[in-house]
């Protein structure tokens, strides 16, 4: 285990002496716990950046520490638009079926697509 300091100001020191003293919590665990909380939601913000600028969810979910499914069900949570264009499941299949370079979905794709009259 490792150990970190910080500094604090008198006020600072003092808030969270007001704090350990109303909850009764032992300061280390409520540092450690504001500490987490903390890089937590810096990493989420800066990941929500991340994507906002250029549209990246696997990137923006790994910055966030978070599986990629979770980060987009974050950013809808937060009224985030993820698709920029209407999308059908067509489309996404074919998506998938170029990144995973799987054929079978290129033809499902392919089949679910209107035909021409």
């Amino acid at each position: 285990m490792l150990t970190k300091s910080i500094r604090l100001t008198e006020d600072e020191a003092a808030e969270l002496r007001e704090y350990v003293d109303i909850s009764g919590e032992i300061e280390a665990v409520a540092l450690k716990k504001a500490a987490l909380r903390g890089i937590r939601e810096l990493r989420l913000s800066e990941a929500i950046l991340l994507y906002l600028n250029e549209r990246d969810t696997d990137r923006a979910a790994r910055v966030a520490g978070l599986p990629r499914a979770q980060f987009l069900n974050v950013l809808a949570e937060k009224g985030i638009s993820v698709l920029e264009e209407p999308s059908s499941l067509a489309s996404e299949l074919e998506g998938l079926a170029r990144r995973f370079g799987n054929e079978r979905l290129t033809q499902v794709a392919a089949d679910l697509e209107p035909r021409e009259a």
